[in-house]
């Protein structure tokens, strides 16, 4: 009978991995979530914590994220929101909570593309991020306590596009001083090449918020992973048109390389190991 539970337990445990994970407060949760307390510590050796704002946002670092998982890391994508005030582009005219349902489907999907793990889904309100500092934070270093991973990834300074929540993060990230921490940025060549791909297509499109190319501490040769991060872009059927997806086609041919920034040696050195 014991070993009857375990087995149940077991196999609930993995039906919620595989809808993807909510955490919220730290409570069980009902409809397929995750709860941090109601299952043992799990630690990977092996593993990185990717925070996002919103479903999407890992279009920005899926090269890098999948040479990761190619290398047998468990990459625990996390979203602080799920664009529930964003706009639909896909024709389907959804928008709050429906919106935000299909883009965490479009989430895991793009996440099984990369090769990531379940992605967690906080459920923060969309655009707010700024208002609820202690509890992103709290939810963040539950997520941290539990899988232990060797690095964290979020946005550079400027969230590369100057969106609130981006920003927002880096911010909370940056004030946690975690010394496992690294950036995901654009710098200034790879954003004029991203608008010179836009504009082949009739797109005018300038990024925001690049970083100085002297920022940048790795380069991250991403070129054996074009169609994976094509695919997934492409996963997210409400955000990305197919000319915007071309666009990113004709980028990701021209600049095989992300980016990534340290703020110490052992951040960088943990990265360049992990990437090697």
């Amino acid at each position: 009978m014991g070993q009857m539970i375990r087995l149940t337990l077991m196999l609930l445990i993995l039906a919620m991995w595989v809808t993807g994970c909510h955490l919220e407060n730290g409570a069980a949760q009902s409809g397929g979530t995750y709860s941090m307390e109601s299952v043992e510590e799990v630690t990977d050796p092996l593993s990185v914590i990717a925070i996002f704002a919103h479903p999407d946002d890992e279009t920005w670092i899926s090269g890098t994220l999948a040479k990761l998982a190619d290398h047998r890391v468990k990459v625990f994508p996390v979203y602080a929101t799920s664009g529930d005030a964003g706009s639909d582009r896909s024709g389907l005219e959804t928008s709050g909570s429906e919106l935000a349902l299909i883009r965490e489907q479009e989430a895991i999907a793009a996440s099984q593309i990369l090769g990531l793990q379940s992605p967690m889904f906080l459920r923060f309100p969309d655009g707010k991020l700024n208002q609820y500092p202690q509890e992103v934070v709290k939810q963040l270093n539950a997520i941290l306590e539990q899988k232990k991973p060797l690095a964290i990834l979020t946005f550079a300074e400027g969230g590369i596009t100057g969106n609130g929540d981006h920003k927002t993060l880096n911010r909370l990230v940056s004030a946690q001083s975690y010394p496992i921490a690294g950036y995901f940025g654009v710098s200034h060549s790879r954003a004029e090449a991203l608008a010179i791909s836009a504009n082949k297509f009739g797109i005018d499109y300038k990024l925001a918020m690049p970083v100085s190319d002297a920022s940048v501490t790795i380069r991250v040769d991403v070129s054996s992973f074009t169609t994976q991060r094509v695919e997934a872009m492409a996963s997210h059927k409400t955000q990305f048109s197919p000319v915007l997806i071309t666009a990113f086609t004709d980028f990701t041919d021209s600049e095989p390389l992300e980016e990534l920034i340290s703020v110490n040696e052992e951040s960088r050195t943990v990265l360049i190991r992990l990437l090697e």
